[in-house]
């Protein structure tokens, strides 16, 4: 499937300079990063952003030629963030349940990858204590709450559209007074549902609010934002597949975009001072 993105005017910094967003990613590989990530690379892209992979399998590369490897643990180090303006933690398979202190119950033990777990957990964490914009989505979203001291429901029905088949849809209720709200400007509107594990409102982290829930299953929170940054928001849907979604998602990516702007300009005016 070929996706065409409307290629949006650049943010760019220091004379020419695009923003660098870190994209995570179970592989490195070019074949699993064209199964499971040319979404994301091309939303980024779509904003003349330039897209940092980041596994615990390969090295790190920035656009200028600096190389961070990841460790055995599959961590990559945390310096390399002070590089990238942004963070995209993006979908796959499931958190490995001992990081939220349960048992294996309900999580699909084939897709857990603790390489990736390892790599997700520290740079979230890394990220938080940054302040950098981060962008939880999925998996994403799901690993992020764990990092951040929340918990998951480890399976749940009816939200994970099939492997072969139409993606499936549904709406989300959008909390007025929420940053989410403030963004999309909207009440409700459709997602794409991929997920089979979730939180509810006890799940989440002491940091997150909950920013919109599922309807009609309302104690089921489809996306959260942080009380104490400056853009850290989880959403449980897939807003990268921007062509099967309308325009409250395309609003979220442009937000999501300008706050790892701003973040590169208020970097670039401290570092004069």
């Amino acid at each position: 499937m070929s996706v065409n993105l409307t290629i949006h005017p650049s943010i760019t910094l220091n004379g020419g300079r695009p923003l660098w967003i870190g994209v995570t990613s179970r592989r490195g590989d070019p074949e699993w990063l064209q199964q499971n990530a040319r979404n994301y690379i091309a939303m980024v892209g779509s904003y003349r952003a330039i897209p940092v992979i980041l596994t615990p399998d390969s090295p790190a590369l920035l656009p200028d030629g600096r190389r961070y490897e990841p460790s055995a643990q599959g961590r990559l180090p945390e310096e390399m963030l002070d590089h990238l303006d942004g963070l995209i933690l993006s979908g796959g398979g499931d958190v490995a349940p001992h990081y939220f202190n349960q048992p294996l119950a309900g999580a699909e033990e084939t897709t857990i990858d603790v390489k990736r777990d390892e790599l997700e957990i520290g740079l979230s964490l890394a990220a938080l204590e940054r302040n950098m914009p981060i962008f939880g989505i999925c998996r994403g979203c799901q690993v992020l709450n764990v990092a951040a001291g929340g918990s998951m429901i480890q399976h749940l029905d009816g939200h994970r559209s099939p492997q072969e088949g139409p993606t499936r849809f549904h709406p989300v209720q959008v909390f007025r007074g929420s940053r989410l709200h403030a963004i999309v400007d909207a009440d409700r509107f459709e997602v794409n549902t991929f997920h089979h594990q979730g939180m509810d409102r006890s799940s989440l982290a002491p940091i997150f609010r909950p920013a919109a829930v599922a309807d009609p299953d309302e104690w089921l929170v489809e996306a959260y934002e942080s009380v104490e940054h400056r853009w850290v928001v989880g959403v449980q849907w897939h807003p990268e597949r921007i062509f099967e979604l309308g325009e409250a998602h395309r609003r979220l990516w442009e937000s999501f975009i300008a706050a790892c702007g701003e973040r590169r300009m208020h970097l670039e005016f401290t570092s004069r001072r």
